[in-house]
């Protein structure tokens, strides 16, 4: 076949679709655990090199002094995070709509600090039959401990098998056209519970995960990537100064990116709103920074504020704008490496 030529849907291989994320401990059990692989992973806590050796013993610490508050976080959604359960669901959705173009597609997800780990998502693709696949964050922006350190883990688990698998990756999409069009309308669905006469002037929190400020003084475009989203959803719903970026889930002493959501809630009280809604920004599927951070510690601190309409918008989930997105993504770097 001539190169640059297209290859039939029929003499096409099967590509997987490895979709990366965090995870989240799926029982109480697996709580401290959990806590332990976040806080060693060098790429997500970042400690400097000279002292990075003591790393694995701060983890455990921090994991044993953590744990029980954690656990009692997790009783309050359920005993559990749904994040695997919801990221494998994604990754369904895209190999669907992907066999919907003509591709035989296999979709699994690599966690980075809890199952399924990426060696696990790599040996379900060589079962199957998969030679090549994409890997997508379910992180649309950018950040060296996210989808940095996502993408070590899954080579080194690629390397394991001796390259016996192809690996395209997407790094970022923070503007991909149906990523925006499903966080406009799961805005705009939160918004449409706004008492009727504050819908014009309702304030909208983008509420994102927060980083410490000295990763994005190291060079990490996290920040970068954040408020060019938030800027194009505000461009496309006309939001003006209503639109507000604050940020959420800080850990540890160091400063984080500033304004912390509670702040902001406590900002938007004093001038006098009684409604707000509140968007997750950087997160794509329900986890506890949005079903025990946001539902119930936040909005118990927005209403002792006064604030009576607590709107969130939904994670984008499954919506199928933002599967769209993620396929199309996954088409375009398959077609770039010339398996299409």
């Amino acid at each position: 076949m001539a190169a640059g030529a297209a290859v039939p849907d029929a003499a096409r291989e099967p590509l997987g679709v490895v979709l990366l994320n965090l995870g989240g401990p799926d029982s109480l059990a697996a709580v401290e655990p959990f806590l332990r692989n976040v806080f060693g992973d060098p790429d997500v806590i970042q400690f400097p090199p000279v002292v990075r050796w003591i790393q694995p013993l701060f983890a455990r610490m921090v994991a044993q002094n953590r744990a029980p508050e954690a656990r009692k976080n997790y009783e309050m959604i359920g005993g559990r995070s749904p994040i695997a359960v919801e990221s494998a669901a994604q990754a369904e959705a895209v190999a669907v709509e992907l066999a919907h173009r003509g591709w035989r597609a296999r979709g699994v997800v690599a966690m980075g600090a809890w199952h399924p780990f990426s060696d696990e998502a790599v040996a379900r693709l060589l079962e199957v039959g998969i030679r090549r696949a994409v890997a997508i964050p379910l992180y649309p922006q950018y950040s060296r401990s996210t989808t940095g350190s996502s993408f070590i883990a899954l080579d080194r688990a690629v390397a394991a098998t001796g390259g016996r698998i192809e690996l395209a990756r997407v790094e970022r999409y923070p503007v991909a056209p149906g990523y925006l069009d499903a966080l406009c309308e799961r805005v705009r669905t939160a918004a449409a519970t706004v008492p009727l006469a504050e819908r014009t002037t309702v304030p909208v929190l983008f509420s994102a995960h927060g980083l410490p400020e000295s990763y994005i003084k190291r060079g990490d475009p996290y920040l970068d990537d954040i408020r060019t989203t938030v800027a194009a959803v505000t461009a496309r719903l006309g939001l003006g100064a209503r639109a507000r970026l604050c940020f959420q889930s800080k850990v540890g002493r160091r400063r984080w990116l500033q304004p912390p959501t509670e702040k902001m809630l406590e900002t938007v009280a004093k001038e006098g709103h009684r409604s707000v809604v509140v968007v997750p920004i950087a997160f794509t599927g329900e986890h506890i920074e949005t079903l025990q951070e946001i539902d119930i510690l936040f909005k118990e601190h927005a209403e002792r504020l006064g604030i009576t309409c607590f709107a969130r918008a939904r994670t984008v989930g499954t919506h199928p704008m933002f599967i769209g997105a993620l396929a199309d993504l996954a088409e375009a770097a398959a077609r770039e490496r010339g398996w299409a």
